[in-house]
């Protein structure tokens, strides 16, 4: 396949935005900062030149300047950069919102409903074996579990378990 294979709106943005919706429900939250922050959260990883380790504060400036082309109300696009730039897990100790905290959990969340996204993403742009695609789907899952809040987690232990006690990639998809 080609390395454009991997898209990650029909593979990635919409399971966040599903989430982000469902997570909201019945929470007096910034429904329009959140569904937004799910749409804009990982733009920066459309550009390839961009580094994607820091795709987070990348992201958050092209939402931020997005935004305000569109002349978007100031203080909600300062509060979309937030939600954007605190995603990562490297930023967990600046997050202060219910809105960051869901934004975290729908991204989360929607990478155990789309394992074989990953694994499209670890094979055709990563380009790795299938071991080393599978060992990169494990610290990834690993790492987004670990960001889960705990009342949350019963949702996906019978993925992450079989996603961790497996021996090889065809065993998880």
């Amino acid at each position: 396949g080609t390395k454009d294979e991997y898209n990650i709106y029909r593979e990635h943005i919409q399971y966040v935005y599903k989430y982000v919706v469902l997570l909201s429900k019945d929470k007096s939250v910034d429904k329009e900062v959140l569904e937004l922050s799910a749409l804009l959260h990982d733009i920066a990883m459309t550009d390839r030149s961009l580094d994607r380790s820091r795709h987070n504060e990348c992201g958050s400036e092209i939402a931020e300047k997005l935004l305000r082309e569109n002349n978007y109300p100031e203080e909600k696009t300062k509060f979309v950069k937030k939600c954007i730039l605190n995603h990562s897990s490297k930023r967990a100790e600046y997050r202060t919102t219910l809105e960051e905290r869901i934004l975290v959990d729908a991204d989360a969340l929607s990478h155990f409903d789309s394992i074989h996204n990953l694994y499209s993403l670890a094979h055709n742009v990563m380009e790795l074996n299938d071991n080393d695609a599978l060992k990169f789907i494990q610290d990834k899952l690993t790492k987004d579990y670990n960001e889960i809040s705990n009342e949350l987690k019963y949702l996906i232990n019978d993925k992450y378990n079989k996603v961790m006690n497996a021996t090889t990639i065809d065993d998880i998809i």
